[in-house]
């Protein structure tokens, strides 16, 4: 097969048909005069130095090509089982003379028998290993309960789940656990999971719930999600309706047996667990997902070359950024303070969903212009350890090919409910009242209406 065979073989997935026809004209027109050139010696090397050239920039081309296919297939979960991945950790505190997971034979460890017990379980098995023994264990009917006794040296190490951690420094009191303890020892299990079954999605309007998780590192590592944004796109109208449900929105999820919870923490559970307590809380069908971590978020706006992103205010972030009313160009890491910032503001985490709305408006924007089709590879790339999908390869190519038809910039709405601040105790942290927010009813309803009009294309 010839280079221009096996080039467009592979641009069709991602190049519209009217390119591809003026492509096989053009490789045509090229075969032509190099058949008619050939005739005449100087012609001929003149057209024989263009079909090298050509020849180059099409394996050039064809390299690209494939790098945009590989990283596709990363991002997606096409052809892998979903995986999630739980870090256990022995946590003592910061002056203790456990250093490690063979110091543990002469001390009490505490630890609770809750959905994480079946992970607990092999963290004994490994700390009973390393001491050549049995250690001495003592149950606890409460993550906050355990850190309490550590704190008062009841016990001297806890086993915890270690994104429970940072649910604890959010506890009053404890607002310095994560200064004051260490982790002597770590573990990781990954389980395979299985996705619900979703209704087969209309590419011309659907529903993605966008998840921010609050950690950096591996996209399947098991955390808390701080962005909870519902995108409701119309390609039709090529409008897109960004709604923004803040964090500690008081939902049941999945997994809570219909008790409310923080939003924020349905995610350690799965992301099916998140839909279904977004799905629940609106009346809405989500179509797909898009789960990405805070390292991958830099790596993808510094490929894109920075954003351009609207601020309603100025602010500092230090020691990273002053930013200014109005529009403020950002690296990955200007943007990651942006989205995150929330002490700056009376409104604190709505303020901040606002803004995650805007670095997702102005990221679309910058992806789906001319100028990115050189960094598609790169972008992509940035994204295959950090970013995941449950939109299929497939569906991925149709909407880039109908984006390059198109050309046509998209028109954004954005949206953030609200509630009233209360302190109430949550499924994930038992026996301990927490900061939630108690939905508005009216702005839950304006929600819905406001997905079927979008999808309706009104």
């Amino acid at each position: 097969m010839s280079i221009a065979g096996i080039v467009g073989y592979n641009i069709k997935k991602l190049v519209p048909t009217k390119y591809m026809v003026i492509f096989a004209v053009g490789i045509v027109a090229v075969n032509a005069l190099l058949v008619y050139a050939a005739k005449r010696i100087w012609s001929g090397i003149i057209m024989l130095i263009i079909s090298i050239a050509l020849s180059a920039g099409m394996i050039y081309g064809l390299d690209v090509l494939n790098s945009v296919e590989k990283a596709i297939e990363g991002i997606t979960i096409d052809n892998e089982e979903p995986q999630i991945i739980t870090e256990m950790g022995i946590v003592v505190l910061s002056d203790s003379d456990i250093h490690q997971i063979s110091d543990l034979s002469e001390f009490v460890i505490g630890y609770i028998n809750d959905g994480d017990y079946e992970y607990t379980e092999k963290l004994m098995t490994e700390i009973d290993s390393a001491i050549g023994g049995n250690a001495n264990y003592i149950e606890f009917p409460s993550t906050s309960a355990m850190a309490e006794a550590l704190y008062a040296k009841t016990v001297d190490a806890m086993i915890v789940n270690k994104v429970y951690m940072d649910m604890i420094a959010e506890i009053e009191g404890y607002e310095d656990f994560l200064t004051k303890t260490k982790v002597v020892y770590s573990s990781e299990i990954v389980k395979y999971i299985e996705l619900v079954e979703r209704r087969e999605p209309n590419l011309e309007a659907f529903v993605v719930y966008i998840s921010g998780m609050d950690k950096f590192g591996h996209i399947d590592v098991r955390t808390r999600s701080d962005v909870n944004i519902i995108a409701v796109v119309n390609t039709k109208t090529r409008r897109i309706q960004l709604i923004n449900t803040p964090r500690d929105y008081y939902v049941p999820h999945m997994a809570s047996n219909g008790q409310p919870d923080k939003l924020t923490h349905a995610a350690l559970y799965g992301v099916d667990s998140s839909i279904y307590a977004l799905e629940n809380l609106y009346g809405i069908q989500i179509d797909y997902y898009v789960k990405m971590n805070f390292s991958g978020f830099e790596g993808v706006i510094d490929a894109l070359g920075g954003i351009d992103v609207y601020s309603e205010y100025d602010f500092t972030v230090e020691p990273i950024k002053h930013y200014t009313v109005g529009m403020n160009h950002l690296t990955g890491l200007e943007a990651l303070a942006f989205a995150r910032e929330r002490k700056s503001f009376a409104a604190g985490d709505v303020q901040r969903g606002k803004h995650q709305m805007e670095v997702i408006k102005a990221t679309v924007n910058k992806m789906t212009s001319t100028e990115m089709l050189s960094k598609y590879g790169t972008v992509l790339e940035e994204l295959s350890w950090c970013f995941q999908t449950n939109m299929s390869s497939d569906d991925i190519y149709t909407l880039v090919r109908g984006q390059l038809a198109s050309g046509k910039s998209w028109e954004f709405e954005n949206y953030t409910v609200t509630g009233t601040g209360a302190k109430k105790e949550t499924f994930s942290m038992p026996g301990q009242e927490l900061y939630v927010m108690i939905p508005d009813d009216e702005k839950v309803a304006y929600v819905k209406e406001l997905v079927e009009a979008t999808l309706a294309g009104e």
